[in-house]
């Protein structure tokens, strides 16, 4: 079993300058996170999907209880940087994180900053950009970049930096379904070949489908957990969230509703399509 790299325990926040009954943006979460996991975050506005995903980078810290990143705690100062550099963040508007002129002189800021030397510099910038398929484009200004570019762009400067953990604050909400398309099968490639940790805080059930595991958030509770067969087939707890499934989940759902005695857990087209064509071989 692979080794826990992010924990919470009774983990609690609360927004400085809130009132003392206010409620919480996240309340006693308890959470283990093994190394190489990919898991999707869930829930409506509000919900307490950033909050959580800013409590693994220290970008906040708890008001109560506490978080460990490879067994370093968030509440100790001198843990901060080791803590940074082990998990990078992306949001959800590119432009926010591109400080650059051009792209590789982004990718290489991190670096940089981090006095690595200039040979080890652009040996990493040049790979993490030709991993992601962009190394056409290393001497473009940013700017003139698609979205989608844009975020591979973000995303490469922090794998220049070797994290052993993503966190992805919707990343492909402002993204069309091509920049979505490419930029997705680029993390679920780093998780499945290099084994590292992902966390995606997502509205997409497509998107949530891809993980391992989803949590699902409701005003800064765990409500439930699990792999994602089970949590987005639960229909009727989706909706009561203002959630939904995918596609083939929902129409799954409504056939099962009607009668046609489809197995549950169905989430993509594909598995819809066989399971339709074994109903009409036998009927």
């Amino acid at each position: 079993m692979a080794a826990v790299l992010l924990e919470t325990k009774k983990l609690t926040f609360v927004y400085p300058g809130q009132p003392e009954s206010s409620r919480p943006a996240l309340k006693e979460i308890d959470l283990e996170v093994c190394a190489g996991e990919y898991i999707a975050l869930m829930g409506a506005n509000g919900s307490g999907k950033s909050t959580l995903l800013k409590q693994f980078n220290a970008l906040l810290r708890p008001t109560g209880g506490a978080v460990f990143v490879d067994g370093l705690s968030t509440a100790d100062d001198h843990c901060i940087p080791q803590i940074r550099s082990l998990c990078g963040m992306i949001f959800q508007n590119p432009d926010n994180q591109i400080v650059g002129t051009t792209v590789e002189e982004d990718v290489a800021f991190g670096l940089e900053n981090r006095a690595v030397p200039p040979p080890e510099i652009r040996r990493r910038v040049a790979a993490a950009l030709e991993l992601l398929g962009i190394a056409h484009r290393a001497g473009f200004p940013p700017h003139q970049l698609s979205g989608g570019e844009k975020q591979r762009v973000a995303l490469a400067g922090l794998l220049a930096l070797r994290p052993r953990c993503l966190l992805l604050d919707e990343p492909t909400a402002m993204l069309d379904p091509a920049g979505q398309a490419v930029l997705l099968e680029a993390v679920q490639r780093l998780n499945r070949e290099q084994g590292i940790t992902v966390i995606q805080a997502t509205h997409y059930p497509e998107e949530a489908a891809l993980a391992g595991r989803v949590l699902l958030l409701e005003n800064g509770l765990l409500l439930k957990e699990g792999p994602p067969n089970d949590i987005l087939s639960d229909l009727p707890l989706l909706r009561s969230l203002g959630l939904g499934s995918t596609a083939a989940g929902e129409l799954a759902y409504l056939l099962r509703r009607d009668g046609m005695p489809l197995p549950g857990g169905i989430l993509h087209n594909r598995e819809l399509a066989v399971q339709l064509c074994l109903y009409a071989q036998k009927n």
